[in-house]
């Protein structure tokens, strides 16, 4: 029975290497795809598609080269003054008004949140 079962898939396999010789198409496609193809051998929406992705390349490349990107400390300044910003809001809470500047009390708090606001309005520029 596995005999039989062997002889079928020989069968079958060589039934199929016979239709794909047999098959121009194939071979012109096989032929592309290692690129031994002549450009006459390349169907036209083939061409318009490759023109297109050099197209596309092009593109791309020409934005990429536009992209303008921000300076080195952008990055640092803008976390520091997340952080200072929120470290100087948690003081005031914790010493209830009296520090980080003493005598100027909640206006502490406006300072803190000053640092912040401009911290987080400088992240939206980050490119």
């Amino acid at each position: 029975m596995e005999d039989a079962e062997e002889g079928k898939e020989k069968e079958a396999e060589g039934s199929g290497a016979e239709k794909e010789e047999e098959n121009p198409e194939f071979e012109r496609v096989k032929a592309l795809l290692n690129q031994d193809a002549s450009s006459q051998d390349v169907p036209a929406s083939i061409k318009r598609l490759m023109e297109r992705q050099e197209d596309n390349d092009k593109r791309i490349k020409k934005a990429i080269k536009k992209t303008k990107t921000n300076p080195k400390w952008f990055v640092p300044v803008f976390a520091a003054l997340l952080v200072i910003g929120l470290a100087w809001v948690v003081v005031n809470y914790v010493t209830s008004g009296q520090y980080p500047i003493p005598g100027i009390r909640n206006w502490n708090l406006l300072i803190g949140f000053g640092l912040m606001l401009i911290g987080f309005v400088m992240t939206m520029w980050w490119k």
